[in-house]
């Protein structure tokens, strides 16, 4: 049979960049099983980002700051896939670097040496 689907995804991590994901496998269909995740967000070229993976857990990676993502995850075995499982999240948004600031070089150490 076809898997179920994978029991409570969540959001492990994240930051401006990627979102960690993690989730519990349903009933495999007595076949060996992987995990298909997708990230669809707005203005993403398409195809929209998409790992397969054997583990419980993945971090997308490659995503745009501060910005909403439609994350599916599929099991996927020999006889097809399962009814998707879905999730929004959004990266953190990246703080500006200040702005590099001046330093005055350290003085070397002079003067004369004592007798």
């Amino acid at each position: 049979d076809r898997p179920d689907p994978p029991r409570a995804l969540r959001l492990s991590g994240l930051s401006g960049t990627s979102l960690s994901l993690a989730w519990e496998p349903g009933w495999d269909g007595g076949l060996p099983q992987h995990f298909l995740l997708r990230a669809d967000g707005p203005n993403a070229p398409p195809p929209p980002a998409a790992l397969v993976t054997s583990g419980f857990s993945l971090t997308l990676g490659g995503l745009r700051p501060d910005t909403p993502y439609d994350v599916t995850v599929f099991a996927c075995n020999a006889r097809g896939d399962s009814a998707p499982v879905r999730l929004r999240a959004v990266t953190s948004a990246v703080p500006e670097a200040p702005p590099p600031q001046w330093e005055e070089p350290a003085a070397p150490p002079g003067g004369a040496e004592d007798p």
